[in-house]
C-alpha cells in the first residue's frame, strides 16, 4: 500500500549488497583491464620507438661517416668525385650496398656492391640507359661486360616519385630488394641533402636486412620478446635470438605467415595483416599458449613500399603489482569475504530490517486511515473506541487497557497488523475524546507507558503510534510489526501470550506456547 513491506526492504537490501559487491568487483574489474590495457599500449609503442631508434642509430653511423654526406656538401656530381666520396663510405660500413643520389627526374648515380666488387651505374646523356661500369681498385674497368643491373625506367619511376613526397629532415625506409633486381632482401633509407651548389637531392643508403636484423637484436628490447620487419603485404622478417629459433636458411628473407616457424610472431603478422584497408594502426593484443601478447608495428615508410618495425611483448612484461593477475585474485577473495560478512550481519538483523520496511507500511494520513478502515476489520486490522474509557460503566477502566494491549501483543506475535483507537466495530469515526486525554502528546505518552509496563520496553522498536486527525476527531493509530522473539503480555491476572486468529486475538495454553516455540525458533 505505501512503501516498501518489511520483507521487501530486507530482500532489497539483501540483494542490493550483491548487487553493489558485483558492480564494485565489475568497475574494478574494468578498471584494472583499462589500466593494463593502457600500460600495454604505451609499453609496446614506447618498445618500438625505441628499437626505430636503433635502426636510426645504424643510418647515422653511415652518414656521419663522411661529414660531407647530408650535410649539404656534395662539392661536385660528376661521377669521378661522387666514386671517391660515397665508395670510401661503402668501404668503411660492411652492412652498406649501395648508395644513390636522385632528384626529381630520377636516378643520378649509383655506387653498388656487385660482383665480389663495386659497381658504378650513371645515366646517359639522354636518360634512357643505365652506363654500368665494373670498378677495379676504385677505377672503372671499361673492358668488363655487367649482367643484371636495375632498369632504369623503373628505377627513375620510383626514386622521383619518392623524391617528390618526402621533406626536409624525414628519413623514408622502403624494401629494395627487387628494385636493385636482387634475390636478397635489401632495404633503402632515403633523406634530402642539398649539394654544394645548393642543389637538393636525394640520398638513398641500402642495407642488406640482416645488417638491420643485427642492430635490432642488439637494441635495448624495452620489454618486447619478438621483434620483426613487416611489410604491408603481409610477409615479415623475424629478428633471430630473442628465443625465436629462426631455422638458417629463412635468416634474412621475407616470409609469408604460413613461414613463419615462431607462433607469437606469425599470429602478429595475420592480425597485422587482417586489419581492414585505412584502419589506424594501434596495438592489439593475442593470446598463444594461454600467454597474452600485444604487437604494434611502427611504420618506417613515408612514402612507397609499406615497411614497419614490429614488436611483440607478453602482457607479462607490462604488469604493475596492482594490476597482477594475483592481485585481481586477492582482491576478489577479499571482496567475496567482505560481502559474506555483510549478509551474514544482514541474516542476524532480518527481524530488524523487516521491522523497519513494515513500519513504512503505517497509515500516516486521514486518507490512509479512510483507507484501512474501508478495508474492514481481519487479521491485521483492529477497531477500538476508546483507549482506557468503559462505556458501559461511564469510567475508565483497565479491562479497557488490557483489551488494546492484547491486540497489540497479538499483532507482535503474529504477521504485524494496525490497532486503530477512536473507530467503531462498524467502521465509523468516533475519536476517543471519551478517554479524557488533555493533548495528543498525553494520549501517546500513556500508551507508551502501558507497552513499557504491560509488554516491554525493548519491544517498543516493533510499535509506532500516532494521534491523526480525522477532520474534528483523533485517531490514534498504533502499527505493529513481527517481533523477533515472544511477547508475553504482563496482565493482572498474569502472564498471557496472545496471536491473532482471523481478525480476534486468541489466548495460548502453555502446551500451545511450546508448539508455537518450537515452530517459530
Amino acid at each position: 500500500m505505501r512503501g516498501i513491506r518489511g520483507s521487501q526492504l530486507y530482500l532489497l537490501v539483501f540483494y542490493g549488497v550483491i548487487f553493489t559487491v558485483v558492480a564494485i568487483g565489475g568497475l574494478a574489474y574494468l578498471g584494472v583491464r583499462e589500466i593494463r590495457h593502457d600500460a600495454a599500449v604505451v609499453a609496446v609503442e614506447n618498445s618500438a620507438r625505441g628499437l626505430s631508434g636503433a635502426v636510426t642509430v645504424l643510418l647515422n653511423a653511415v652518414r656521419s661517416s663522411n661529414q660531407e654526406i647530408g650535410q649539404g656538401l656534395l662539392k661536385s656530381l660528376k661521377p669521378d668525385a661522387l666514386r671517391k666520396e660515397l665508395g670510401a663510405v661503402l668501404r668503411k660500413h660492411e652492412s652498406l650496398t649501395a648508395v644513390m643520389v636522385s632528384d626529381g627526374q630520377g636516378l643520378r648515380y649509383l655506387l653498388t656492391r656487385r660482383y665480389g666488387a663495386m659497381v658504378e651505374a650513371v645515366p646517359d646523356e639522354m636518360h634512357s640507359a643505365l652506363m654500368s661500369k665494373l670498378l677495379k681498385n676504385g677505377k672503372p674497368d671499361n673492358e668488363s661486360f655487367l649482367e643484371g643491373t636495375p632498369d632504369l625506367s623503373q628505377m627513375d619511376g620510383v626514386l622521383s616519385e619518392e623524391f617528390n613526397h618526402l621533406e626536409p629532415g624525414q628519413v623514408n625506409w622502403r624494401s629494395a630488394g627487387r628494385f636493385h633486381n636482387v634475390k636478397a632482401a635489401w632495404i633503402t633509407a632515403s633523406t634530402l641533402v642539398e649539394s654544394g651548389g645548393g642543389e637538393r637531392l636525394m640520398l638513398s643508403f641500402a642495407f642488406q636486412a640482416e645488417a638491420i636484423l643485427s642492430q635490432l637484436n642488439e637494441a635495448e628490447h624495452g620489454g618486447a620478446e619478438r621483434i620483426f620487419l613487416y611489410w604491408g603485404d603481409g610477409r615479415a622478417m623475424p629478428v633471430s635470438g630473442l628465443g625465436v629459433n629462426v631455422p638458417p636458411e629463412s635468416v634474412g628473407q621475407v616470409l609469408t605467415a604460413d613461414e613463419l616457424v615462431d607462433p607469437v610472431v606469425r599470429q602478429a603478422v595475420t592480425g597485422l595483416a587482417a586489419r581492414p584497408k585505412g584502419a589506424p594502426d594501434k596495438p592489439f593484443s593475442f593470446i598463444v599458449d594461454g600467454e597474452v601478447w600485444w604487437t604494434w608495428a611502427m611504420p618506417l615508410s613515408i612514402f612507397g613500399d609499406t615497411l614497419s618495425l614490429g614488436v611483440a611483448v607478453p602482457r607479462k612484461n607490462v604488469l604493475s603489482t596492482l594490476t597482477s593477475d594475483s592481485f585481481l585474485q586477492g582482491g576478489a577473495v577479499v571482496l567475496i569475504l567482505i560481502a559474506f560478512g555483510v549478509l551474514f550481519i544482514l541474516h542476524r538483523n532480518r527481524g530488524r530490517i523487516e521491522a523497519l520496511g513494515m513500519k513504512r507500511e503505517a497509515a500516516a494520513t486521514a486518507a490512509d486511515v479512510r483507507e484501512l478502515i474501508r478495508s474492514g476489520e481481519g487479521g491485521r486490522l483492529e477497531f477500538k473506541q476508546t483507549l482506557r474509557f468503559n462505556l458501559k460503566a461511564g469510567k475508565n477502566g483497565k479491562e479497557i487497557e488490557h483489551a488494546c494491549l492484547k491486540t497489540v501483543s497479538a499483532f507482535l506475535n503474529t504477521e504485524g497488523g494496525t490497532l486503530l483507537v477512536g473507530v467503531a466495530d462498524d467502521g465509523s469515526v468516533t475519536g476517543f475524546d471519551e478517554d479524557g486525554f488533555d493533548s495528543d502528546d498525553r494520549a501517546l505518552l500513556h500508551f507508551n507507558n502501558l507497552v513499557d509496563r504491560h509488554i516491554g520496553a525493548e519491544f517498543s522498536r516493533y510499535i509506532d503510534s500516532r494521534v491523526i486527525r480525522m477532520g474534528e476527531k483523533r485517531v490514534l493509530r498504533v502499527h505493529c510489526v513481527p517481533a523477533p522473539a515472544p511477547v508475553i503480555l504482563d496482565a493482572a491476572k498474569g502472564e498471557e501470550f496472545y496471536v491473532r486468529s482471523g481478525p480476534a486475538s486468541r489466548s495460548l495454553t502453555l502446551k500451545q506456547f511450546y508448539d508455537w516455540l518450537k515452530k517459530h525458533s
